[in-house]
Order: structure tokens, then sequence, then C-alpha cells
């Protein structure tokens, strides 16, 4: 995988690219085989979205004792053996994987939270990237994420500084720091690996084909990189009150918005993903009750 201007190539062809959100993946490895998860989902999307330091719960937020990094900024071993297996089966059913990471997700659940510092999670991620025993020179089907969500958790100076050192420790590795909120918000503008990863807002009109397209040109008039559309409206809730989306017809529409615009990917994001350690994917989808987003996926196979 790289970047060809405004697109990103896949063996070397330029493709519009659609993810679908398995936040909790890792935890699905080391509760079993994922490849059972990916064969169900090939057929419907390019890739898949995993964060290797997603809580353990989300109602309330409790940090987990399995994230990929630990509170030293240290890299768990059998968190890193789970997401290999996850990433092993992800080339054996031809996925791309967008690794995203989280520095807020790693605290001691104390009452107020300690997380991880932001140095320990720098060395973290330039290991990780920029070892031959973690992921350079392998993978190439991985693009990182050096922090969800970036402006909510970092300033500018601390962001620009650990895209340049993860960039510095493997020069090929696809690279974004996604951003949230009413606007745009440019980072690693140098770098040319370098996607625009974007959570558009999620309004009413969240899937309209102007408020796509239009998200997408005020990205376009601050940068020339690919555009990414990682984690638009969800589908399902986890907790009360959530906004949510969950007509198939909708995120159909959203994501044909995005390619008309000139995106360069977009992700069918479902909370559905946020907690995979007792139950499969598939499973989940086959259940009666989700029969809507078994429709829904059959939409985005057939876009």
């Amino acid at each position: 995988m790289s970047v060809r201007g405004d697109r990103i190539a896949v063996d070397g062809t330029t493709r519009f690219l659609v993810f679908l959100s398995y936040f909790d993946g890792v935890r699905r490895a080391q509760a079993g085989d994922p490849a059972p998860d990916l064969a169900f989902v090939a057929p419907f999307v390019d890739g898949i979205r995993v964060l290797p330091n997603w809580w353990a719960s989300t109602c309330p937020l409790r940090s987990g004792a399995d994230t990929l990094i630990d509170l030293d900024g240290a890299i768990r071993p059998g968190s890193w053996a789970a997401l290999e297996r996850l990433l092993d089966a992800s080339v054996a059913h031809g996925l791309i994987v967008d690794v995203s990471f989280t520095r807020e997700t790693v605290t001691d659940n104390a009452v107020p939270a300690r997380a991880l510092a932001p140095g320990l999670y720098e060395r973290a991620l330039v290991e990780l990237v920029g070892s031959d025993a973690y992921l350079k020179g392998r993978y190439p089907n991985v693009l990182v994420d050096v922090q969800n969500e970036w402006e909510r958790f970092a300033d500018a100076q601390t962001i620009e500084r650990l895209l340049a050192r993860v960039h510095q420790a493997d020069p090929s590795r696809v690279l974004t720091a996604s951003v949230s909120g009413e606007r745009y918000r440019v980072a690693g503008r140098d770098i040319p690996t370098m996607l625009a990863a974007y959570h558009d807002p999620r309004g009413p009109e969240w899937f309209s084909r102007a408020v796509v397209s239009g998200a997408v040109a005020a990205i376009r008039q601050q940068v020339s990189q690919p555009i990414y559309l990682q984690e638009p409206m969800p589908w399902g809730t986890v907790c009360d009150g959530q906004v949510h989306d969950e007509s198939p017809e909708h995120h159909r529409t959203a994501l044909e918005a995005a390619r008309g615009a000139g995106a360069a990917a977009w992700t069918f994001h479902t909370r559905l993903t946020f907690d995979l350690a007792g139950e499969s994917l598939a499973e989940k989808v086959r259940r009666a009750e989700h029969a809507g987003l078994s429709r829904a996926l059959g939409m985005l196979r057939d876009v």
C-alpha cells in the first residue's frame, strides 16, 4: 500500500477503499482464531480498522490489562502475538488493516485516572513501527493512525513531533493522525505517506451528498493528501443516548457520496465491534436482530 497523489494504491493500483470498524479485533484474536470473521467480511469490504489499545469497557469507560501498550509504555508480548495473528489472517484474506492507536485508553482506572504519558506513548509507537520485531519491513497492507482524534488528546506540536518520529522510523509506512469535530485540522502536511483521516460530523443529514461532498471539499482546500472518511455515523449503540443510524440506505448513500466527491477511502462504522472478546462479529451479524446490518453489508458489496 502506498500514497499516489490524492489516492491510495494497493499492489501498485489506485483504488477507492471501503473499511469496516473492527475495534476490538485484538481481543477477538486473543479469544480464538480471527480468520472466520475476516472470511465473513472480506466479500464486503477492502479492509478493517482495529484499535489495539481499545477500552475493555465503554459503559463505563475502563482500561484493560491487555492493551498492546501498557501504562509504562511497554509492548505486551501476548497482545502483540494476538495482533500478529490478526494481521496474518488479514494478509491471507486480502484485507488492508488500519491500525489506529489511542493513548487515552491506557489508564490505571483510578479516579481521576492516570493515562499513558505522551513521551512513553511516542517511544512505544516508534518501536512498533520502526523495529523489524514488529511492523518494520512487514505487513505492507497496514496503515497506522498514530492517534485517534488527536485534537482531543494532544496539541499540534506534540502530534507533529509524533508523526515526524514515526515517519522517520519507517519512511515507507502509510500514516495518518485522525481528526474529529466540525472542521479538519491539518497535521503531517510534509509527510509524503500521509492520509487526511476525518471523522465527519454526525448530524441528521450526515449521509447526504451535499454534506459528505462539503466535508471532502473543505479538506481538499487544505491538503492534497488522500482523504479518508474514517469514522462516520455509527451503526448501533452500546451506551444509552448514543447517536446512531441503522438505515442501510443511508450508509450506502454516504459511501456513494464519498466516492463521488473524490475521497480515497470510507468506513462503515459499527459499534457492534466494540466488544468482540466473547462473540465474533460473524456470530453477531447472523442474529435475527441484526438483519439490517447484514443488509447494509450487502449494499456495500453491491456498490
